[in-house]
């Protein structure tokens, strides 16, 4: 080898570099996008390395979505003028994609933790918990609908966290009153809700307030076995319910196969018995 091509790589040299197969540059070339800087009668082709740059701007495009075509009509007729603002563009479209990955991984973090805190629980037990106050957003009253409607208020309300951005991977859960818990009233939330952020402006939100509660959990249908149980764990225990029941679900159809293992926390809120 001469001493002006100690200054140029081969072929397999650039593929290495690149981290590219031989055939990606074959193809290139073929193309007419990137092409050896010299070409020998003997068929041995070789890269300068003002031409790794070139490349790393072809991947840059070619990883953001631009077609090889339109790749090479950029570079022919290339100016500063012509090539930043599309970088730019693509600058934007880079930042929009890292904030959906990083929404779906909040929800996939949320999911994580509620399921690692279902593997530690004692879905038998009945306990008096003192909660923090949580922010929800809830759907139209949903007492007494039809049943369709009733699905659209489910369908309205995931639509309205999803469109607020709000979404951060938590069950869509239900809502009782007082009244219906006493009536035994098990199967006609008041309303559904999803948990959101804190200082939620314009929504239909609903304040879970802070306070005791009693926390208990419901396996598949065993609903008013399940209410039954805590309820008789408030009385014993000298309290009342309260103004509100909260369920949500801990192990859905997403971790657990059929309904009969699906767990769902139900937390009644209490408060001291009258005399």
């Amino acid at each position: 080898m001469s001493e002006d091509l100690r200054k140029y790589f081969t072929t397999g040299e650039f593929a290495k570099l690149c981290h590219v197969k031989k055939q990606t540059l074959f193809h290139y070339d073929e193309i007419g996008l990137l092409s050896p800087e010299i070409k020998k009668e003997n068929g041995y082709r070789y890269y300068s390395y003002n031409q790794f740059e070139l490349f790393q701007v072809i991947n840059l495009f070619k990883e953001v979505g631009v077609p090889l075509k339109e790749i090479k009509s950029l570079l022919k007729g290339k100016t500063p003028g012509r090539i930043v603002p599309l970088l730019k563009e693509k600058s934007a479209e880079i930042e929009e994609k890292i904030k959906k990955l990083m929404h779906l991984q909040k929800i996939i973090q949320t999911k994580v933790a509620l399921t690692e805190q279902a593997l530690e629980t004692d879905f038998s037990s009945v306990s008096f918990q003192y909660l923090n106050e949580e922010t929800f957003m809830i759907s139209r009253n949903t007492l007494h609908l039809p049943e369709r409607k009733y699905i659209a208020a489910i369908s309205e309300l995931i639509h309205d966290v999803e469109s607020h951005g709000l979404d951060e991977g938590y069950p869509v859960g239900g809502i009782f009153a007082r009244e219906q818990i006493l009536t035994k009233d098990f199967y006609n939330y008041t309303h559904f809700y999803i948990k959101v952020k804190e200082g939620i402006d314009n929504i239909n939100v609903h304040v879970r307030p802070k306070g005791l509660y009693a926390v208990g959990y419901q396996k598949g249908e065993e609903v008013e076995e399940a209410y039954s149980r805590m309820i008789q764990f408030i009385e014993k225990n000298g309290m009342q319910v309260g103004e509100y029941a909260y369920e949500e679900f801990m192990l859905d159809e997403v971790m657990v196969d059929g309904f009969e293992n699906q767990i769902t926390k139900i937390l009644i809120q209490v408060k001291e018995l009258l005399m």
